[in-house]
């Protein structure tokens, strides 16, 4: 099975992850499962193996691999990882400096020397053979049981002085009951043997705000209408009703009705970079445009400015003039990043900038985008189905489900109990990268139901566990606050949401 749950939310993975399990018991069938979720590898297997450059480098039980890895690689790529916890971890990963080696040109000694930590002179001059350790694992690498295992993990633990400044209080942008509303065709038929019409309320009465030097996260399974709420702010997609205020300025209106000036202090990084990266322009000139077209720096220095911004993102003036068919797809993702923030904009909307890359990229381009924001004091609204990311760099986080939000707050109130039946599931389904944390085990049944004709009442309520009765199939929830600033739509009184034992209990 190669990577065959990527790019999926975490509850239609979960439900794969199960399906797979039972299958194999079904069936008494061996599985290779091929993956760079360390989460998802973490719940599934039995034993892990860990390539680098084309070389197995570690191997044995996931419980030995996870808990005590043996190799600087393994170590690191932990490092890399986003998690959940009870206390949350200073907001910046650490990413495995350099880049793999081409697989023609692989160093003489040991391939991961280039980039390790513990490398010594012998890493650089032989090759190590693969060993068997006490425990009855293999490692590749001469000095695995000479620094004791806590030296060799590569730990997220950032300075003091990398801890993000204090959080400002200005409103950068308010959205009140916004509506998005689009004309499809349902599947049945009409008494006249027309297919019925109807409208997809993507955007349904939607309220958020957002403060200056701020990260607003926004999950839920897909379709649920994050994209085109993100679009709504953007102008790319027109809105039935409601008010979005941008710094003062009204934005209800599509793009080319918006003041020019706007352009400058709203930018979009988009899922897929393929899609918005010209493939007739340069790396440079993408960069180069925004600089261009908002005059953020003199004509004679933009150059230089570009430059400066691909050596931010470890990619360096080698590839100014290469165009986007010679990046890989982490590659791609840091140039439309740098190309956001190139016009020092006030809000940028990140949808899902994280999705499909391998965790190392994937922490390289967190830290980015966390260093863009504090140094260029930028707003963000960040998309995204990976609850660990959300947890890792948001600041505040927003529950959406067919259209609605069903619950709000910072994020380490939304992140433990009381939560929202449906935030509960979402925990339930994340895949963590360590096998001793217990979990408690919640699938939602059936499907997500169509936002042509939203449930009346709370649209959870025919998947919804915690169910109490009528009353939930007739009448919209109200809003219930926990803490300040911590909102929960649902029917079910508070307290006895917050006797609910917490998702993720570690070992």
């Amino acid at each position: 099975m190669d990577e065959p749950t990527t790019s999926l939310d975490v509850t239609v993975e979960a439900g794969i992850l199960d399906l797979i399990g039972e299958l194999q018991h079904e069936i008494g069938v061996t599985i290779l499962f091929i993956s760079h979720n360390l989460g998802v590898i973490s719940r599934v297997a039995d034993r892990v193996a860990v390539m680098y450059a084309g070389e197995l480098v570690e191997q044995g039980s996931v419980r030995d691999i996870f808990r005590d890895p043996q190799h600087p690689y393994t170590a690191a790529l932990l490092g890399c990882v986003p998690k959940i916890s009870a206390s949350r971890q200073p907001r910046t990963l650490k990413p495995i400096r350099g880049r793999l080696p081409a697989l023609h040109k692989t160093p003489r000694g040991c391939v991961f020397e280039p980039r390790c930590d513990r490398a010594r002179e012998r890493c650089r001059l032989e090759h190590p053979d693969i060993v068997r350790t006490a425990e009855g694992n293999f490692v590749r690498c001469f000095f695995a049981g000479s620094p004791g295992p806590d030296e060799l993990k590569v730990l997220r633990a950032a300075p003091a002085d990398a801890e993000p400044s204090p959080r400002g209080e200005d409103l950068i942008l308010k959205i009140e009951g916004l509506k998005s509303y689009y004309k499809a065709q349902e599947a049945g038929l009409g008494g006249d043997g027309r297919r019925k019409k109807g409208f997809v309320k993507a955007v349904d009465d939607v309220t958020l705000m957002a403060r200056k030097n701020s990260t607003v996260g926004i999950v839920g399974e897909s379709g649920c209408g994050k994209t085109t709420l993100a679009k709504c702010v953007a102008g790319l997609v027109s809105t039935n009703s409601g008010k979005m205020d941008f710094i003062g300025i009204d934005i209800t209106r599509v793009v080319e009705q918006r003041p020019v000036e706007l352009l400058k202090e709203l930018q979009m990084i988009f899922q897929n970079p393929d899609s918005t990266l010209n493939p007739r322009r340069s790396v440079g000139e993408a960069i180069a445009r925004p600089l261009q077209l908002f005059g953020t720096v003199p004509p004679s220095e933009i150059r230089n400015e570009v430059v400066r911004l691909l050596e931010a993102v470890r990619l360096g003036e080698a590839y100014y003039d290469r165009l986007p068919r010679q990046l890989s797809g982490g590659e791609k993702q840091r140039v439309a990043l740098i190309r956001a923030f190139a016009g020092r904009p006030t809000l940028v909307l990140c949808d899902e900038p994280l999705s499909s890359l391998d965790v190392s990229v994937q922490a390289a381009v967190m830290n980015l985008l966390l260093e863009f924001q504090q140094k260029f004091e930028t707003t963000m609204l960040f998309i995204s189905h990976d609850l660990s990311v959300v947890y890792q760099s948001c600041d505040y986080v927003a529950v959406m489900y067919l259209g609605q939000f069903c619950e709000i707050g910072p994020t380490e109130a939304v992140f433990a109990p009381p939560y929202h039946p449906y935030t509960e599931a979402l925990l339930s389904a994340v895949p963590i990268p360590d096998p001793s944390v217990e979990r408690t085990n919640i699938r939602l049944s059936g499907t997500v139901p169509s936002a042509l004709d939203p449930p009346s009442g709370c649209r959870f309520h025919t998947r919804c566990p915690r169910k109490i009765g009528p009353i939930c199939e007739r009448e919209p929830p109200p809003w219930r606050e926990t803490t300040e600033g911590h909102r929960i739509c649902c029917h079910i009184d508070i307290e006895e949401l917050r006797a609910v034992e917490p998702v993720l209990n570690p070992a």
